[in-house]
């Protein structure tokens, strides 16, 4: 079963959010993150998917905003054209420790699971589009927590800007989930604020 929870927008256009310093920035990055997220479970392993929109990342790549320039941010912008971005959270119920420590096989390698996040995960997510188009995910990043926290972070980077009709798959050899579906609403991933620098 898969729980959908979206953002609404009005009159299907994203607002203007003007930006003027590190905190107004944040204040946008933490409210956008809070929208378009899909979330599901599985047996006892929660999954919740969130865009990152390209205006996020391209304020990211404002910095400290001390340059901060309309020119400059829409430079960066447009380097993200035809490029969509995921954060992938996964938790599990009463587990408080780092997904790689969750329910070990016998013969299993720690080494092995720990290469498996930080490097192979990435093959076994993709966008199935239309049923028949298949899109890699491209870019990746585990971000490891040392069992400080029971959210495991991945960061997704797809080359696309069309997911009409498309599925993101993910399908975790290490977890008793099967392939984990979530079904994309490309009107509302397209939908979002723009950024007016001040």
């Amino acid at each position: 079963m898969l729980l959908i929870m979206c953002s609404c927008k009005e009159n299907g256009r994203g607002s203007i959010y003007e930006v003027s310093s590190v905190a107004d920035a944040k204040a946008f990055v933490e409210a956008e993150s809070k929208k378009k997220s899909y979330e599901t479970k599985i047996e006892d392993v929660n999954f919740t998917l969130k865009h990152i929109s390209n205006e996020q990342m391209a304020l990211r790549g404002l910095g400290d905003m001390s340059h901060r320039t309309q020119a400059s941010f829409d430079s960066i912008l447009k380097g993200y054209d035809g490029l969509l971005f995921f954060n992938l959270e996964i938790s599990i119920d009463d587990f408080n420790e780092e997904l790689l420590h969750y329910k070990p096989q016998p013969g299993d390698d720690y080494e092995e699971r720990v290469a498996y996040y930080a490097f192979g995960m990435q093959k076994d997510i993709c966008i199935v589009v239309a049923e028949k188009d298949t899109i890699p995910c491209a870019m990746y990043h585990y971000e490891r927590n040392y069992g400080v926290s029971p959210k495991n972070n991945f960061m997704l980077g797809f080359n696309t800007s069309h997911v009409k009709d498309a599925v993101l798959v993910y399908d975790n050899p290490y977890l008793p989930t099967g392939p984990v579906k979530f079904a994309l609403n490309e009107q509302e991933l397209f939908t979002h604020s723009q950024i007016k620098i001040n």
